[in-house]
This record gives C-alpha cells, sequence and structure tokens, in this order.
C-alpha cells in the first residue's frame, strides 16, 4: 500500500489498452524542516521534481498551482487515487493507494471495453466500502516520506492521523 513502483508497472501494463497515469503534485504531504510549505510556485516545482526522483514516478507528473486550485476541486485529503472513465466520470476515487484494488478497477475497465466492442449493453454497478489501514507507517516508508522531509514531518501526521 501506498507505494509508487507498483503504479509503475500498472502504468506500464495499462496504457497500451487506452490508460493514461497521471500524478498531481498537490502539496508537500508532511512538511517538515527540509520540505517546508511553499513559498513559491518555483520551489513547488522543485519539491515536484525531487518527488518524481526520489519516488521514481515514471508517469507524467503535473503541478498544482500554488493556491491548490486541483486540490480543493478534488477533495483536500492526501494521497487520493481518483480513477476517471474514457467518458470523464469518476468510477474510483480511494483516500489511500491500494494497487491491488485499483488493479480490479482498471481490469474490470478493460473487461467493459471489451464487452461494448461485442456489442453487450452495460449497466454501472456502485460499491462503496470503508479500508482500514495502518495509522503509523510500516517499513521503509516511514524513513523515505518523513526523515526525508524532516522531523516536523512527522508531527504533522501525527497531527492529521493520529499514531
Amino acid at each position: 500500500m501506498g507505494e509508487v513502483s507498483p503504479l509503475n508497472e500498472m502504468y506500464r501494463n495499462y496504457r497500451d489498452k487506452g490508460f493514461e497515469f497521471l500524478t498531481i503534485y498537490v502539496r508537500e504531504p508532511h512538511p517538515g524542516e527540509h520540505y517546508g510549505p511553499h513559498k513559491d510556485f518555483e520551489q513547488k516545482l522543485e519539491y515536484a521534481k525531487h518527488c518524481r526522483d526520489q519516488d521514481g514516478i515514471e508517469n507524467p507528473l503535473l503541478v498544482d498551482d500554488l493556491e491548490g486550485t486541483v486540490h480543493q476541486l478534488y477533495g483536500v485529503l492526501p494521497n487520493m487515487v481518483y480513477i476517471v472513465s474514457k467518458e470523464g466520470r469518476i468510477v474510483y476515487k480511494a483516500m489511500w493507494t491500494d494497487h491491488e484494488e485499483i488493479r480490479v478497477v482498471l481490469e474490470n475497465l478493460v473487461m467493459a471495453d471489451e464487452l461494448r466492442a461485442q456489442g453487450v449493453r452495460l449497466k454501472p454497478s456502485l460499491t462503496e466500502k470503508i479500508n482500514f489501514i495502518p495509522a503509523q507507517y510500516a517499513g521503509g516508508l516511514r524513513e523515505k516520506v518523513f526523515d526525508r522531509a524532516g522531523p516536523k514531518a512527522w508531527e504533522d501526521y501525527r497531527g492529521t492521523f493520529g499514531g
């Protein structure tokens, strides 16, 4: 969960099936001494490039404006994941990156395209659920995310989610 490398694999596997993957850098997720709140757009671009390089993001990276217009439009939660259909409809949204769940949604969209091509009429089916995730990062994620930002980043996270 939450790691970028499985998204890179999905990007490589699904882009030839008509999918585009975009990462939108909206704000520094847990500001600290090294990576704090953005002072200007140039700094935000620099932080976004560092994020791309440090996390190994392979898909196109877009940068929200300094006011966070995109972040505000899609909800201000961190780590949001959206899958938008070819028709422009949000078919999946989550507060956290669950790679297996994303893969299942993408496979469902591929199947729907194949069925439509065969002339099968489809109807949408809505699913709503709550997933539970550990409040504390496991493995090297804490070091990767918080240590690069600085000690205040961990305080920011605890202030947001506890733990």
